[in-house]
């Protein structure tokens, strides 16, 4: 099945962790495939579960398309950064990686986090994902994170759900917290 966890609240990437533990625990092997991202404090603790394998394929910095920085440049003081030629690199080995995995079964639970802003971004081609998608839906579960997920990724999934944010310390001017937002 392909499970979407989308929204502007927090707890997607959360979500997912937990639904691979579950799954770890059933005796399945489950990958997380995390892109444009760093390792965060959970990695620490992920890495030490058998048949767990977290990867992740980002830079320091959350990185957006310019047009993004140029509308919100507050962004910049919040850790965003434009996206540059070496994100692109990072992103096409990270999913190269993971369909060599799948293909060659070395999971059957596959977490692809910030799926969504990497195709909405340009950075993998959305047909060529959503093909991946409808091929490997039958053979292994597919949880996909990220805000604004594509409407054609929404349409073949299985269960979607929303996170809301109702209030969050960001608008406090709050930083991120080490053990809470990473």
């Amino acid at each position: 099945m392909i499970f979407v966890l989308t929204g502007n609240g927090k707890g997607k990437t959360t979500s997912a962790i937990g639904m691979g533990i579950r799954a770890v625990g059933a005796g399945r092997r489950v990958l997380m495939v995390q892109f444009l991202k760093v390792p965060t404090s959970e990695v620490n603790v992920l890495n030490k579960i058998e048949n767990f394998v977290v990867r992740t394929f980002g830079e320091r910095g959350f990185p957006v398309p310019h047009n993004v920085i140029e509308e919100n440049p507050n962004l910049v003081n919040k850790g965003v950064r434009e996206i540059s030629n070496k994100d692109k690199e990072i992103i096409m080995e990270g999913w190269k990686f993971l369909q060599q995995w799948v293909e060659e079964k070395k999971c059957d639970f596959l977490i692809l986090d910030e799926l969504t802003h990497v195709v909405n971004y340009g950075l993998l081609d959305k047909e060529e994902v959503l093909t991946f998608l409808k091929k490997h839906r039958e053979k292994l579960d597919i949880v996909i994170t990220g805000r604004y997920c594509p409407q054609e990724f929404l349409v073949i999934a299985d269960l979607i759900t929303e996170m809301l944010s109702l209030r969050h310390p960001y608008e406090r001017g709050e930083p991120p917290r080490k053990g809470i937002e990473y």
